[in-house]
Formats: C-alpha cells, structure tokens, sequence
C-alpha cells in the first residue's frame, strides 16, 4: 500500500498561493459588503435636495439609487411624493399607483425570500411598505385629486382606504394602526362635498372615534375642524341627543356654519405636510459566546490518537433598527385671507405612527435577529471543525476568520421606510365667498417667530365647494 506523498517545500507554493489568494479575495469582498452604507444613510443627499427645494435633482437622484429591484416600491414611494412637493399632482399618482399595485403584489412574500431573511438579514426581502405606509399611500394619492379638483376620484381612493383598514385589523390585530383619524376625516369631507351627508356623518363619528382611540399611542387631540362638522351634520340631521353630547364635550356652541342650512360659501382646505417622518438607524449588539469543547479524530497524524481541541470563540451578532426623528423648526402655519385667518392644527402624527408600527414589530424583528445570529454562529463551530480535520493550519485560520467576518458583514437591520413622508400633517380651513383669492400662509416657529412667508395667487373659491392647496415644510 503506498503512503501518500505530503506537500512540503518549494513544489507545493503555487497551491499555497493560489488558495490565500481565493481566500483574501473573498475576506476583501466580505468587507466591501460590510462597509456599505444602509439604506437610510443612502438618503442624505437627497433630503438635503428637498430643503433647497431642488425637486428635479431629488428626482434624478433617487433614479441613480434605483437600482435595486426589491426596493422598487420605495423608489415608487418617494418619487411620487417629491412630484407631489413640485405640485404635479397627475406625475405623483402615476408614481403612487405604481407603487400600489407593487405593493398588493408583494402583500404575500415568497417564501424563498423569507428563508433568505432568515440566513442573511430582514433587508434583503422585497419592501413591500408598513401597514401605515399602505393606507397613506391611498391619502396622499385622494389629497392629489382633490387639489386636481377631482372629488369623485378621491371618493374611490377613500374607499379603498376603508377595505385596506379592514384588511390590517384582519390579519395584523396586534397593530396600532387598524384605523386612520386623518383618513376618516378626509373621506367624511370628500362625501360631505358630494352631498352624500349620511355617508359624511359615519365617517366623520369613525374619525372622531379613531382620534379618541390613538389619543394614547399618538397624542393628537380631535381637531377643532372634525369637532365642527361633527356638530353641523348632527344638528342637520335632527340627531338632537348626538349633538347634545358633542356639544356638552367639546364645551363648544354651534357656530354660523354649523346653524346654516345651506351655503354659498366655498371652503379653503390648506394642508402642511411638515418636516419628513422619522429615519430609522441600525444598532448592532456584539457579543463573543464561549466555543464548546470538540474532540478531533487525530487518527491522520503521526501520533494515530485521539485529542481535544478547543475551536475559536464564535462572533454573535445583533443588528437592530431604530427611528431617528428629524425635527422641524416649523411648529405651525397661519394662513391670511382677505382679513380672515386660521391656524393649522396637526391631524395625524406620522413621527408617533412609525415608532409605534415599529415597536410592535420589534419582538418578531428581534426574534429573527437572535436566530439568525444562533444559526451562524452554528456555522462558525462547523467550519472549526472542519479545520481540526485537516493538516493544513494556516487554511484553518483564514476560514475561521473570514466565516466571522461573513457573519458580521451580513448581520444588517432593515432601515428601509418611505423617507420623503411628513413628520406630522396640519390642517386648517377658511370659509369664504366665491371669488378669486391672494392666500399668505406664514410658517411659524415654536415661539411664534415667523420663518417663511409664502403668497399663493388667485385661489379661486367656488360655492359650497371646498379648494384644496397644500404645502411642504422641511427640516432646516
């Protein structure tokens, strides 16, 4: 029986070379991997785009970052939100409906992204938006045919924002967001332009009721606009006992609007979109756990007996996202109209929504992180080992570091949300004849200090309809 020739000396170089080179080859690419930026960190430039109002550069921007096909419904997201900033409203909802349908389509992941998850990170599923961010989507795009003046159209949005509602307290019941105030407000506005008031009404109680409800999780007092409407509809529909009890808690008697039985008057709706929604950061909890003690079969060596070794020390790691909020110096806006003002009040809290969407994922998040950190470290205790095995010491110390590096580098949080949202939406509403109109909306600070001034020309106002104009603040 021959003995087989061991490699030593000069004639086993090459093979030497040749592997270190594969294996620095990779431990090089496993640290390109590992020093790439998140997605959260890859938007910097472009909020810096959006506060100097450079709206085409965002957009040219954000198509350079396009490329990766399981975020399409992001690039979707904000694209149609920056086109809405420039007030191309009919770009902004081709973009928004694009991105909805993407979005229904991934509703259901595939399972074999899952099990990628499971054995590289949360970021490398396709994005398939946040229960909050589905039901926006339907907001922003009836906020878009109302400006267009297109009521009927925003009707089927508003519609569609009921069954996606639906849909989440079905299958997410844990969820902080089965209902959307600002939603219910809009849809009870858009039917009570419609001359559906019945269909007003019931809106208008589930947005009263849905405010009451996340007072808790999000802090928005029921707006004095939804207050209003509430008492005007109940006391036109002889809801005597309803408009008692409104009143009696509101501590408010009904105004000139809300006794008239009908009006000429037409309705200014000014929307703030202020400052963007929180950012979400990664944090990364490492950790060294103790290696378990293996018995190596020494049989191949010289000696023929059997031998402990102790493998390297296994690398866990945890990555974990976070919500970073990105504050505004804009506290409010006050809009002027012919001698008449009103000042904006917040209707939703974006900002308290995603923090709150996102601690009620955080157990499953943190869940996979842990299992995923458990599953590779298994794999570094294989690959040590494995390397007991053999004879070539140096080939053992490479692949132990590089599966510890590999382990590090794919350990990624998701950062991934719809960055070009407002941190909190304001309304304020002006009622006035019918005509043309100069509309000054001045943005305020915390202590009044007026920061920007803006002069919007020739609103028109129709009868009894409403107008709608809105506006984007961003963080300075």
């Amino acid at each position: 029986m021959s003995t087989p020739r061991l490699c030593g000396g000069m004639e086993c170089l090459p093979k030497y070379i040749g592997r270190v080179f594969i294996w620095l080859s990779a431990l090089i690419c496993v640290l390109i991997l590992n020093g790439c930026a998140t997605y959260s960190n890859s938007f910097a430039i472009i909020e810096q785009q959006l506060e100097k109002q450079r709206y085409d550069e965002a957009l040219k921007t954000l198509e350079t970052q396009s490329k990766d096909a399981k975020d399409r419904v992001l690039y979707l997201l904000n694209k149609g939100m920056v086109q809405r900033m420039k007030h191309d409203f009919v770009a902004s909802n081709e973009s928004l409906e694009a991105a909805k349908q993407e979005m229904e389509r991934l509703y259901a992941a595939s399972i074999s992204e899952h099990a990628l998850s499971f054995m590289v990170n949360d970021a490398t599923v396709s994005y398939a938006g946040d229960d909050y961010e589905q039901v926006l989507v339907h907001l922003y795009m009836a906020l878009n045919y109302l400006e267009l003046g297109q009521p009927d159209d925003a009707r089927v949005e508003a519609l569609q924002i009921d069954l996606k509602l639906r849909e989440i307290a079905e299958k997410l019941p844990d969820s902080k967001f089965t209902e959307d105030a600002l939603s219910r407000q809009l849809t009870g506005m858009i039917y009570d332009e419609l001359g559906e008031s019945s269909d007003a009404m019931i809106a208008y109680r589930k947005a009263y009721e849905a405010y009451k409800k996340n007072q808790s999780h999000f802090s928005v007092d029921i707006p004095m606009t939804l207050q209003s409407d509430l008492l005007r509809l109940a006391l036109h529909q002889g809801l005597t006992d309803e408009l008692a009890r409104y009143q009696q808690e509101f501590g408010i008697a009904p105004t000139r609007e809300t006794t008239a039985g009908t009006t000429t008057e037409g309705e200014l709706v000014f929307i703030l979109n202020n400052g963007l929604a929180p950012i979400k950061r990664e944090k990364v909890i490492g950790t060294w756990a103790p290696p378990p003690a293996v018995t190596v079969d020494a049989s191949k060596h010289a000696k023929h007996t059997n031998t402990t070794a102790t493998v390297q020390p296994i690398l866990l790691n945890i990555a974990l996202p976070y919500y970073e909020s990105r504050p505004s110096r804009v506290a409010r806006a006050r809009i002027s109209v012919s001698g008449k003002q009103a000042d904006t009040e917040i209707v939703e809290d974006i900002d308290a929504i995603a923090r709150a969407s996102l601690a009620a994922r955080m157990p499953a998040i943190t869940a996979r992180a842990v299992a995923r950190a458990i599953a590779k470290g298994v794999m570094q205790t294989s690959v040590d080992k494995s390397g007991q095995r053999g004879d070539d010491a140096a080939a053992q110390l490479i692949s132990s570091l590089l599966v510890r590096v590999a382990a590090v580098a794919t350990e990624r949080a998701d950062t991934r949300s719809w960055l070009t949202l407002p941190a909190n939406v304001q309304m304020a509403r002006l009622s006035l004849p019918p005509g043309s109109y100069d509309v000054t909306v001045d943005l305020l600070g915390k202590d009044e200090n007026l920061l920007i001034r803006q002069v919007y020309s020739q609103i028109t106002i129709r009868p009894a309809r409403k107008t709608y104009l809105s506006q984007h603040s961003m963080p300075y």
